[in-house]
């Protein structure tokens, strides 16, 4: 007999679920809010995902592979540095709805003491590293950032960054506070001719 089919888009769903971890966090997100959140039964979460474990470690990555995706589209465009300091400033200001990271919360809450987690967070954040590396490069070539810096510890910076904005903007420090931390780290990685990125 044939496995009825799916009715559903699983994609989408899964998107709903790296909403609802995103939102919630893991221990405080029961199984009855997370299938809500993601428009399925109760049934249809356990067939097609698994466990609430199994769910959050395919968020997880799915989350990963959106954002690795939009630095990389950064990295291909014509004016990198300028992307990066509006991608910084939009998280001084709103932080993804003041969501923070998805890899920094789930860092927080569980990285301490699941293993599994903790790892998967980190080739995350690895993900993302080569992303930036590669977003450096090509300002590099572009002639947008300094040819001197070497990219793999400008990324490391970049990324330390991003995760310090997102924890000082959850706690209430406001974008004009956290501005001069990204003036710092842009004016860091620009070319000389590149210093003024807010025409």
């Amino acid at each position: 007999m044939a496995a009825r089919p799916m009715e559903f888009d699983r994609d989408q769903v899964l998107m709903r679920a790296v909403d609802a971890f995103w939102h919630y966090g893991y221990e405080s997100l029961s199984t009855n809010i997370l299938a809500e959140e993601m428009g399925v039964s109760k049934s249809s979460l356990y067939n097609t995902a698994g466990s609430k474990r199994d769910l959050l470690i395919e968020s997880v990555i799915a989350y990963t592979d959106t954002r690795v995706a939009a630095i990389r589209q950064t990295a291909g465009s014509d004016h990198p540095l300028k992307e990066l300091r509006a991608l910084l400033l939009n998280i001084a200001q709103d932080n993804d709805g003041g969501r923070g990271c998805l890899l920094v919360n789930m860092s927080s809450e569980l990285g301490l003491h699941d293993g599994g987690v903790q790892q998967l967070v980190r080739s995350g954040f690895q993900s993302i590293l080569d992303s930036f590396e590669l977003l450096v490069i090509s300002g590099q070539l572009s002639g947008a950032f300094k040819s001197e810096i070497e990219p793999a510890e400008s990324a490391l910076a970049i990324v330390t960054t991003i995760a310090g904005l997102r924890v000082l903007a959850k706690a209430g420090f406001s974008a004009s506070q956290l501005a001069p931390a990204i003036e710092n780290l842009t004016a860091g990685l620009a070319a000389h001719c590149q210093h003024d990125t807010s025409a």
